[in-house]
């Protein structure tokens, strides 16, 4: 009995150890071209009180967007809500926001979060909304919530550019 608790021990040991060593880190990217200027989908992006009014996917999100500050995403994966605590890394307004995990296990798996905007050359505006999760247990945020995370980004992408063109159509 003793051995095989031993060997139990060993191989937690084992398994603990490569997840610190094995570089897990991994990405996810949705982009979007949307029907209206950059400064109509930023003032829609950074307006987080109104995200009940198009974010399906995170439709409560609290906080300041000013680096340094706490932004609340409440994270709607599938059947399961999650609550992410966030500091804003980079806000360039018009141009690039972006937010990073910062909940207790960010030691372990931390994802960043950001979205850029650009004009194309015929007038409408690119979103690019990027999200790399690094640390020893990325893998395992990979393997639980990748395919929601991708729908997700897709789901918020696809409803910010229905709420700028409903703006814009009146």
């Amino acid at each position: 009995m003793i051995q095989v608790l031993k060997i139990c021990v060993f191989v937690l040991v084992a398994l603990l150890a490569a997840t610190f060593v094995i570089d897990s880190d991994w990405e996810v990217s949705h982009q979007v071209s949307i029907d209206g200027s950059r400064t109509e989908v930023w003032d829609v992006l950074v307006d987080l009180e109104r995200y009940p009014e198009w974010n399906r996917y995170s439709p409560n999100v609290r906080g300041k967007v000013a680096v340094g500050e706490i932004v609340w995403v409440e994270a709607h994966l599938k059947n399961e809500v999650r609550q992410v605590e966030n500091v804003v890394t980079v806000v360039q307004p018009y141009e690039e926001l972006c937010w990073q995990s910062q909940d207790w296990y960010a030691a372990l798996a931390q994802g960043t979060r950001c979205r850029r905007l650009s004009t194309t050359a015929d007038g409408m505006t690119q979103l690019i909304h990027h999200e790399v999760m690094s640390g020893p247990l990325a893998w395992l945020i990979e393997w639980v919530y990748r395919e929601r995370i991708e729908r997700g980004l897709k789901l918020v992408d696809d409803s910010l550019k229905a709420k700028v063109e409903s703006l814009a159509s009146g």
